[in-house]
């Protein structure tokens, strides 16, 4: 079994239907060439060295799920799942499912870190940890 890894960090787009007031997706851009939402950009950014540390590392070897915190019909059934898989216990899983937000780390179904990212190799020593638990063999560098 692979660990699972979700990262949660708000798409710079809105996550509903359009409505009467049209749709705004993608990098959108003001009327004086500025980003809409430039808070979200910052966290997009911020989160990809550490997506391409661990895409780089553990390649296909990490079940890796990129998900804005707005997207429950993705986001809550694959947390279920990894609650379930993992053995997370139930006071657990609903601390996990409560705190919850932007620039959240989750490693198989329990809250690794929120707020902010944390540093590659500490989410890396985190997934090793778990594949010697289990008997996985490391994937090389």
């Amino acid at each position: 079994m692979k660990p699972s890894v979700v990262l949660v960090r708000e798409w710079e787009q809105q996550m509903s239907g359009s409505g009467c007031c049209g749709r705004l997706e993608g990098d959108v851009l003001g009327s004086g060439g500025d980003r809409i939402f430039p808070e979200r950009r910052v966290i997009m950014e911020a989160m990809g060295p550490l997506y391409r540390r661990l895409r780089g590392r553990f390649g296909d070897g990490l079940d890796l799920l990129v998900v804005d915190p707005r997207n429950q019909i993705s986001m809550v059934p694959r947390l279920v799942r990894d609650f379930w898989r993992y053995g997370v216990r139930w006071g657990d899983a609903l601390r996990t499912l409560r705190d919850i937000n932007t620039s959240s780390v989750v490693i198989n179904g329990r809250l690794f870190s929120r707020g902010a990212w944390p540093p590659a190799e500490a989410v890396i020593v985190e997934i090793e940890r778990f594949n010697g638990a289990n008997g996985a063999e490391n994937v090389p560098v």
